[in-house]
């Protein structure tokens, strides 16, 4: 480990900054570039709900309503090819599974996903079998877990369960549906397969309030979560904590350093609890910071207010403190999804709008660097 943390900082003073066996595409210098993906006129409607993940060759793929649509980039995000139906009833989120290199979207409300063998080319429908948490939960047959709207999933690198598929999910009881009456039963959970995608596990609940989730693993085996929360009067992130693979999530608090925008909804009791959004999270590759995790995270910042602001946040303990943040977009934004390719450039999928809100959706390109704006990387990513 200390071999790879040396590796890693002489490389951030050299020109082409990564260290993979896969051809680095990140840009030597801390720019950021930004390319709209998907335009209204697209599909002559609202264009919602981003999704983006970096397949094992490379490519960018990047989703857009609820991962029915796709446009994919095979030069790191430079340019994009036509937009293309995943298919027909496809939705939910996508997850790479580096065992096979397959690409998969999952919905977990309807019981299927929609596989791609060839990384985003082409797709095939499959069943799949959903089984319930201990509340009963997850399963089609009853109060379903759903994958729409939460991060993209992660194949599980280290411990028992190595080679896991885990994607964020939430259960919102008894219906299914967002009424504002019943946010206190609504919950974020997790589910998981250990054959491929065949099978799924639904997780106990994370936390009672929250919806829409982001996960992603530490070099410890521990899985980070954090929750969009539907009730904070305190403005605030929801954060929790797995040991066993992302069945059961403990710990469960507070985030002191990440807060929700609130939008004009309104409890029915009178107070005014953030609305809160969607959010992107990722882990960067530890190739590229010496070993240490780093964790970056996405969402507006206009605390309690609204869906402007699209900033970048990068944590080097794990999640504990956030120091660094910087803003990507001024402007109306809301949903946000993060990848990151194997070279270290990191990918930010978001909602956009230069008069108002949903009128296209962006992909931000940069890399570490840029995002620290100045401060010392090798100070950061030291212990």
């Amino acid at each position: 480990m200390k071999q790879m943390k040396i590796v890693a900082l002489a490389l951030l003073a050299a020109v082409p900054w990564c260290v993979s066996t896969v051809p680095c595409l990140a840009e030597p210098s801390a720019d950021i570039e930004t390319t709209p993906v998907f335009e209204v006129q697209d599909l002559f409607e609202e264009m919602r709900i981003p999704n983006i993940t970096v397949a094992a060759d490379g490519t960018v793929l990047a989703f857009a309503k609820s991962g029915r649509v796709l446009r994919r980039s095979e030069d790191g995000g430079k340019t994009f090819g036509p937009v293309q139906e995943v298919g027909h009833d496809a939705g939910g989120s996508a997850i790479v599974d580096d065992n096979t290199g397959d690409v998969m979207v999952v919905r977990a409300k309807g019981g299927y996903l929609w596989r791609s063998g060839d990384h985003g080319k082409t797709w095939n429908r499959e069943e799949i079998v959903i089984k319930p948490n201990p509340l009963g939960h997850g399963a089609t047959d009853g109060v379903p877990a759903q994958t729409a709207c939460s991060e993209s999933g992660v194949t599980l690198q280290y411990g028992k369960q190595k080679g896991r598929l885990l994607m964020p999910a939430r259960v919102q009881p008894p219906e299914g549906n967002n009424a504002q009456e019943w946010w206190p039963y609504n919950y974020n959970t997790a589910i998981y397969s250990d054959d491929g995608g065949k099978t799924w596990q639904t997780a106990a609940p994370v936390q009672s309030g929250t919806g829409e989730g982001t996960l992603a693993e530490l070099s410890t085996g521990s899985i980070y979560y954090n929750s969009r929360s539907h009730m904070s009067v305190d403005h605030r992130r929801r954060i929790a904590y797995s040991h066993d693979g992302g069945n059961m999530f403990v710990d469960w608090r507070v985030c002191e350093h990440l807060r929700e925008v609130g939008q004009p909804f309104y409890f029915k009791y009178g107070t005014k609890p953030s609305y809160g959004c969607n959010a992107g999270l990722v882990r960067l590759p530890l190739t590229v910071t010496g070993g240490k995790d780093v964790l970056l995270f996405s969402t507006p910042d206009d605390p309690g207010g609204s869906r402007v602001r699209m900033t970048v946040w990068a944590s080097f303990d794990r999640g504990e403190t956030w120091p660094v943040k910087r803003l990507v977009y001024e402007g109306p934004s809301a949903y946000s999804s993060l990848a990151a390719g194997p070279g270290g450039t990191v990918y930010l999928l978001f909602e956009r709008g230069k008069t108002k809100l949903y009128q296209s959706i962006a992909v931000a390109r940069f890399n570490l660097r840029w995002l620290v704006e100045g401060q010392d990387l090798r100070e950061l990513l030291e212990d």
